[in-house]
């Protein structure tokens, strides 16, 4: 079940997503919020970027952006951390991407946002056989990510443009299901064979921070050995696809986006791949907020204040996918837009103005279009009753 947030579904029925979607966050102060800025184009984006390029900090020391790239043009792998709904975050890895293209063309993306299963798919999309929309609606990025595309938007644009590879790194969400649910015993063969021969367990240190984040977000102590496994399938998914890129495009250097924490304190993504690819040159970075360094983290942090994309509209109701198709509501918030109008929990959305909604992404990429306070009509259809009903609905 999905609740629609400010223009982004965030999980509800996993336990393993909802906390670790809180891993960096739960752990930090909270961020200053510098503004809103949206970019409806790249060179709108590069520009704001050319003119807000950020300073870094390494050892405790200053480091001006251009000997950053200096510092980060030899390795073989870049980890660029993120929180992932900071859009600064973003930028501050678009900025990085230009920056590193312009020294080294043979450049790779590696991105988290992606389940490796769509890789297809956006092959298609960088190479124009495909919009954007039919990309989002095949690569299930509203059911899998959730995330507003608006953040990823100009990264993915520069890379099309520019006509870089962008590697899906992450594992299917039904496999780290099942796990969270029955460990790797619940897997079939086949689902077994789909994910790295070796799932290794954490050190010390990181399972320490990991208990530390799962105390906060649940009680129930047995769920934690799970909680556990998905983390490591995730960083082990991630650093064999980066190893096995790597090894086929050996002229190659790769940048990877990421959560941050995926790649702190020497753990996650960049130990898979240095224990895949011993003597591998790499460095690790995050953007953060000043008053948020923690020393050792990683090799660099990028100083930043958050940046907020405008707001879009939003229905306010949980929801979940139909059984008949196109997307259910499961319950409605209080006071909520669509409760106000007359919508209720079990309607079926068939249609929002004149969009046909058979899907998540259909849903998500008709309300971005609206701001709040604007008003949609919304088609339902209703359990006991033959005609659809249709609503107005001012969106909140």
């Amino acid at each position: 079940m999905y609740q629609y947030v400010h223009g982004q579904f965030s999980a509800f029925c996993s336990r393993q997503w909802q906390v670790l979607g809180f891993a960096v966050l739960s752990l930090l102060a909270s961020p200053v919020v510098a503004g809103t800025v949206e970019h409806h184009t790249l060179p709108d984006a590069l520009a704001y970027v050319a003119g807000h390029l950020p300073s870094g900090i390494s050892q405790d020391k200053p480091l001006a952006f251009s000997a950053l790239i200096e510092e980060l043009t030899p390795n073989r792998v870049v980890f660029v951390g993120e929180v992932h709904d900071r859009y600064d975050h973003h930028l501050h890895q678009l900025a990085l991407l230009q920056a590193l293209h312009q020294r080294n063309p043979n450049i790779a993306i590696g991105v988290e946002w992606f389940q490796q299963p769509f890789q297809p798919v956006l092959n298609d999309f960088l190479a124009g056989n495909i919009s954007e929309a039919e990309m989002l609606q095949r690569s299930e990025y509203f059911d899998r990510w959730r995330y507003d595309y608006r953040l990823l938007r100009p990264i993915m644009e520069y890379a099309k443009a520019n006509r870089l590879p962008v590697i899906a790194l992450n594992a299917p969400v039904e496999l780290t299901r099942k796990v969270s649910g029955g460990g790797l015993e619940a897997l079939s063969p086949g689902e077994r064979a789909q994910l790295p021969p070796e799932i290794n367990p954490p050190d010390h240190g990181y399972k320490a921070r990991l208990q530390q984040i799962f105390t906060q977000h649940s009680k129930d102590a047995s769920q934690f050995d799970n909680f556990l496994l998905v983390q490591r399938i995730w960083d082990e998914t991630m650093a064999h696809n980066v190893m096995r890129y790597l090894k086929a495009h050996p002229q190659h250097q790769m940048l990877v986006f990421s959560g941050s924490g995926h790649i702190s304190f020497n753990a996650g993504i960049p130990h898979d791949v240095q224990q895949q690819m011993p003597g591998i040159r790499l460095a690790t970075v995050v953007s953060t907020d000043p008053q948020d360094i923690q020393s050792g983290m990683v090799d660099y942090f990028l100083l930043t204040r958050m940046l907020e994309l405008p707001r879009t509209g939003k229905l306010g109701v949980w929801l979940k996918s139909a059984e008949a198709g196109g997307v259910q509501i499961g319950t409605l918030q209080e006071k909520s837009a669509a409760k106000r109008a007359g919508l209720r929990a079990g309607d079926r959305i068939t249609r929002l103005n004149d969009v046909a909604i058979g899907s998540m992404a259909d849903l998500m990429q008709g309300l971005s279009r609206h701001k709040p306070g604007e008003q949609v009509s919304v088609l339902v259809e209703r359990v006991g009753m033959q005609e659809p009903l249709k609503y107005d609905v001012t969106l909140q």
